[in-house]
Order: C-alpha cells, then sequence, then structure tokens
C-alpha cells in the first residue's frame, strides 16, 4: 500500500541520518595551551537567534580550554548579505592579529581542540569541499602575505556583488586562481570532521569530529516536508547538546 510505502521510505531516511550521528562529547578535558595554537574568530547578528548560537558555541569551546572572540553587528535584512559581511570581517581581523586564524560560523560547537591538527597545515588558507562545492562555515586562514591578498579579493567580489552567497564567491575566486597560469593562492583541504554537518549523510560520520554545525538558517524559512524534518532534526540535536553543557556547567558549580 501506498503508506507503507511512505512509512517505510520515513523510516529508512530516518535510520540513515541517525547512522551517521556522533555523540556529542559528555565530559572532555581540557587542552593544553600551546604556542602553535591560533585565535577563534566569529561573528553574529544582534537581536537575532544567532545570539543564541553564538552563546552555545562559546560554552563549547570554553569547556575545551579554547576561547573564541565573538563580535555582534547590525544586520543589513538580507541572509545573504549578511554572510557576505565575513570577508570584511576577515580582512579586519588577519591585518589585526598575528598567527594562525580559525574562522566557525557560531551556529557550531567545538567537539575537541582542533588546532593540534590545523596548526600544521601548511597553505594560506584551508577550506572544506563536499562533492566539490566549497562550504564556507570553517575557515582556517594563516598568517601569510597571500592570505590576505585573498581575503581583499574576496571583499572586493562580494562588495561588487552583494546579492551572491559568499561562499560562492570564496569558491569562484579559488577556482580560477587554480587554473591560472600563476597561481597565487596555497589551497588547504579539511576534511569533514571540521565542517560536519549533524545530520548531512553526505558528509559521512568522521572517525573524530571537530566541529560541528547545527543549520541555524533552518530557523529561517517557513519548513515544509523534508525541510520540516530537518528543523526538527535540529531542535532535537540542540536540545541533547545544550543538555550535556549545562550538565557540564552544574558539575563545575559544585
Amino acid at each position: 500500500m501506498l503508506f507503507d510505502r511512505i512509512l517505510d521510505v520515513f523510516r529508512t531516511t530516518k535510520a540513515r541520518h541517525r547512522a551517521v550521528l556522533a555523540p556529542f562529547p559528555e565530559n572532555p578535558k581540557p587542552s593544553p595551551r600551546s604556542d602553535t595554537a591560533g585565535d577563534i574568530v566569529a561573528f553574529f547578528t544582534v537581536n537575532s537567534i544567532y545570539e543564541t548560537e553564538a552563546a552555545r558555541m562559546v560554552a563549547s569551546a570554553w569547556r575545551l580550554g579554547l576561547s573564541v572572540h565573538t563580535w555582534p553587528f547590525i544586520s543589513t535584512g538580507s541572509w545573504v548579505r549578511n554572510a557576505s559581511v565575513k570577508p570584511t570581517f576577515l580582512l579586519k581581523q588577519r591585518e589585526s592579529r598575528r598567527g594562525a586564524l580559525l574562522y566557525v560560523d557560531v551556529d557550531a560547537v567545538f567537539h575537541r581542540d582542533p588546532w593540534p591538527v590545523l596548526s600544521g597545515m601548511d597553505c594560506d588558507i584551508a577550506v572544506y569541499r563536499e562533492r566539490g562545492r566549497l562550504l564556507s562555515g570553517t575557515i582556517l586562514i594563516n598568517d601569510t602575505p597571500a592570505a590576505r591578498e585573498l581575503l581583499a579579493d574576496w571583499k572586493r567580489r562580494c562588495n561588487e556583488n552583494p546579492e551572491v552567497w559568499d561562499q560562492v564567491a570564496l569558491q569562484e575566486l579559488l577556482d580560477e586562481d587554480r587554473l591560472s597560469d600563476k597561481p597565487r593562492y596555497r589551497e588547504g583541504a579539511l576534511s569533514s570532521a571540521f565542517c560536519w554537518v549533524f545530520d548531512r549523510v553526505s558528509n559521512g560520520k568522521p572517525g573524530k569530529v571537530y566541529i560541528e554545525h547545527l543549520q541555524a538558517s533552518r530557523e529561517g524559512s517557513r519548513a515544509r516536508g523534508q525541510a520540516r524534518k530537518g528543523l526538527m532534526r535540529r531542535h532535537e540535536r540542540v536540545r541533547t547538546i545544550e543538555r550535556i553543557l549545562e550538565e557540564n556547567r552544574q558539575r563545575l558549580l559544585r
């Protein structure tokens, strides 16, 4: 019967999502601060759900002994335009800080200290690509002249095309450079463990997750069908993570 087939599809889909779900660490041990560790930076729009997302991310980093420098800004009124602020923000951070920079979208949480892996990457910028598509939720930016030049080019491109998604503009820039006669930028490859979307089957289930993205953008639409199910999965995941973070906080207060 049609209903039975639909139910089978639903159960199969739900099982696939659960199969890739990595547990959020219950009681991780803080990592000692290393001289090779860089700064973690992020920004968020004020008077929005992203204030809550930022607080959750900071809490997840703090229990690992990590600090995240977050900055608020006023919304432009458009989600795409808000995202296009990213290269401007990162260029300012790159110009004012020494050492490696790790940018992470605020709707993310940390499972593990990423610096033992990232500090050894010899590149100007490192990003995660899924089936060829660049995802800009996690970006490593090393302290090199080429990295600053790349951020300036990215900023210029976003300013010229404010309705183009920031990660599309960055991918176009990197792809064009790679195909040129004299490439200027050295791109490193992050694994999905550093840009892991908790319920995305295509990014698999890494042996270790370092940074998990919770897809707050799902909150901004009137979800129907599969989108509605994705939103419900996000809410369930957020509740689990916040319960663990609160239990950690209460243990420290005892």
